[in-house]
């Protein structure tokens, strides 16, 4: 007996069948382009940071044309930012009729540096090998403004050699027409002595000093390199001849930046997680309430070790920490908070249900089976 046609036509699922089949070829294809693209960017960062010393090491030099000079090599070896200081070594080198040889003078020089710790003042006597000196000298910043802090240093040094330098006489002023008026008078008085530095510049040689020595020429290379910092710097003018000065200004290296931008970032990304895994589980059973307990005391103090990951993190309280450790502390620990009095909640719930009534008993069914 044939089958009668109902005249009901019957939807076909070849459109869904293409959109399937579509999708399925575009992830297979993202999932092959992303192993390539993964290993490209794996590869640019590694050329990338190959010459990373490159990019934030600071070579700074200054030549002078005397004859009779001396010449300082430094190099940065340290810098403690928490201590508010660098260390420098210095290697002094003599020139002309000052040296013996290389490194022994032919005369007693005495060399000075504004240092933080430590002598201010070296006695170079005549026919004594020159040691190589390590000075400290102040840095000034805020730490706390982490990794976007920055910090200065000067580092100002003169030599001297004994007996006065012969300088001319100055020349009388220039006879003027007309009287200078009480403004310009007053003027003149407060300006400041030619052989003073300004208040905000560095004094490091006193009158004293040199009305019985007589400043040396000095001429410096420097080189500073220091993982984590990035510096630059320039030769600046100290308000004395007979001083050189160098102002430093460093940061911290983009690696650096970049290290704990993403150290941050996982944290915060962790607690939101954590906090969309609590939200999920007091919507859900009892059984999603207790889950987050699993996770939730170990990024409790796991965060901490996270945080101190961070390549040269000051202590506690920096900006950064407002920025997401803090909060990223506090909602995974009012996570945990929530997932525990959620559990209790409803397993106290649980235990007052009304115990179920008993089935009532067949008493005929009893009799005839007794």
């Amino acid at each position: 007996m044939e089958k009668q046609s109902t005249g009901v036509s019957v939807p076909t699922n070849k459109p869904v069948g293409a959109y399937r089949t579509a999708t399925n070829k575009l992830a297979s294809a993202l999932r092959i382009l992303t192993i390539p693209l993964v290993i490209v960017f794996y590869l640019a960062v590694l050329v990338y940071n190959l010459h990373e010393s490159d990019r934030r090491s600071l070579t700074l030099k200054q030549d002078s044309p005397a004859a009779d000079a001396v010449h300082v090599s430094l190099k940065i070896v340290n810098l403690d930012v928490a201590r508010g200081e660098i260390t420098a070594r210095m290697r002094i080198r003599l020139t002309g009729k000052l040296a013996k040889d290389e490194f022994t003078p032919a005369v007693n020089l005495r060399f000075l540096v504004n240092a933080f710790q430590g002598p201010q003042r070296f006695e170079l006597e005549r026919g004594e090998r020159v040691s190589p000196l390590t000075v400290v000298f102040p840095i000034v910043g805020e730490p706390n403004l982490y990794p976007f802090d920055t910090h200065e240093a000067i580092l100002a040094f003169a030599a001297t050699k004994p007996g006065q330098e012969v300088k001319p006489p100055p020349s009388p002023p220039a006879a003027s027409g007309k009287s200078l008026s009480l403004l310009e008078r007053l003027k003149k008085v407060g300006e400041t002595d030619p052989g003073e530095a300004p208040p905000d510049q560095v004094k490091l040689v006193g009158k004293t000093e040199l009305a019985s020595r007589t400043p040396v020429p000095v001429s410096f290379d420097l080189s500073a390199s220091i993982p984590g910092f990035k510096f630059d710097g320039e030769v600046i003018k100290t308000g004395q001849e007979q001083v050189t000065g160098i102002q430093l200004k460093l940061r911290r290296a983009n690696n650096v930046i970049v290290a704990s931008l993403g150290i941050q970032l996982m944290m915060v990304l962790l607690a939101l997680s954590m906090l969309a895994m609590v939200l999920f589980g007091t919507m859900k059973g009892k059984g999603s309430a207790i889950d987050p307990l699993y996770i939730a005391p170990v990024l409790i103090f796991g965060l901490p070790a996270l945080r101190d990951t961070q390549p040269g993190v000051p202590p506690l309280g920096a900006f950064s920490d407002y920025l997401s450790y803090l909060w990223a502390e506090a909602i995974v620990a009012g996570c945990t908070i929530i997932s525990i009095w959620t559990w209790i909640a409803r397993h106290r719930s649980d235990n007052e249900l009304p115990a179920p009534d008993p089935e009532p008993v067949d008493e005929e069914k009893t009799s005839r089976e007794g």
